[in-house]
């Protein structure tokens, strides 16, 4: 037996069409809430900006960037201890965290409570966002009364980018060196130095035969491994397809994905004090046995060989 509605298929759409139309309009009116507050708060207009948000965020709670321009609107006007819960709410939610505890930090600061200033600015460099977010931390007014202060100016140090301990693990192959191989014979020259402030390691190869190179290694902070990528005067870039790998027992070692069961490893480590030996694998069975191709020990200028 049919449903007796069916006799009477008009209602049913009419309903439809009107349930419609309402969840459209539903939608529609937390849009133009957010398109106004946005306007408020691009001219500034604290108070109405900051009344626009609170609604906003009560229909949309899980909305971030409400949260965030909300508390910077009640920064803006003083009212700290608002501010500081819209900013902890934007946390919570997993918006811009990082930005929003320095957001946190502001408001403590704007309210002169320095003690609570630093644990949550080191909450960020212990997350190992203080190198990216620095110019955001020195750059906001708040701290600017701290700015004279030896505390803030140790502080602000330790946000250099690239300071950390596995940044640091291939500077032992930084240097001015004659390039040696497995017989004695001179193989090349190779410079390698460190740039864009200590977050990138770049070697300028030069060979005997003519050949040149240059690589770019550097830690990603993402995946914790150390990448690089070495483009020759060869013209054939795929010759050396790019690596990655990590520093582990004293030796960097670096390996290609394995394609078409081509794998190869480059493994670096000192042998003794202005010597790093170089040495270059293959494989052609998934890594379960390995052949020498390059071989090649480095001498820094100005060391015996």
């Amino acid at each position: 037996m049919r449903p007796t509605w069916t006799v009477r298929p008009h209602w049913p759409r009419r309903a439809a069409t009107s349930l419609a139309l309402a969840a459209v309009c539903a939608l529609s009116l937390p849009a133009q809430a957010t398109t106004a507050a946005d306007a408020a708060f691009a001219a500034r207009k604290w108070s109405e900006a900051a009344a626009a948000y609170q609604a906003v965020t009560r229909e949309s709670p899980g909305n971030g960037p409400a949260w965030t321009n909300l508390g910077e609107s009640l920064l803006q006007l003083g009212r700290h201890d608002e501010a500081r819960a819209a900013f902890e709410k934007a946390e919570s939610i997993r918006y811009r965290p990082f930005i929003n505890i320095i957001n946190q930090a502001r408001v403590e600061a704007a309210r002169n409570n320095d003690d609570r200033v630093y644990p949550l600015l080191q909450r960020v460099a212990d997350g190992g966002a203080g190198g990216a977010l620095r110019g955001y931390i020195v750059g906001s007014t708040e701290f600017e009364r701290l700015l004279p202060t030896p505390r803030w100016k140790s502080f602000v140090a330790t946000l250099k980018p690239c300071t950390s301990a596995p940044y640091r693990q291939f500077d032992f192959w930084v240097g001015d060196w004659d390039v040696f191989g497995p017989k004695g014979q001179q193989a090349g020259h190779n410079l390698v130095t460190l740039e864009q402030d200590g977050c990138l390691l770049v070697e300028h190869w030069s060979g005997n035969g003519g050949s040149t190179g240059t690589s770019f290694n550097y830690f990603d902070v993402r995946d914790r491994k150390w990448h690089q990528l070495y483009i020759d005067n060869s013209g054939n870039a795929g010759a050396f397809p790019a690596m990655a790998g990590a520093f582990t027992d004293g030796k960097m070692v670096l390996l290609t994905d394995d394609v078409n069961n081509a794998l190869s490893r480059w493994t670096w480590y000192v042998m003794s004090p202005g010597h790093v030996k170089q040495m270059a694998e293959q494989s052609s069975d998934h890594g379960a046995t390995w052949q020498v191709t390059w071989d090649a020990v480095y001498v820094k200028k100005g060391t015996k060989p």
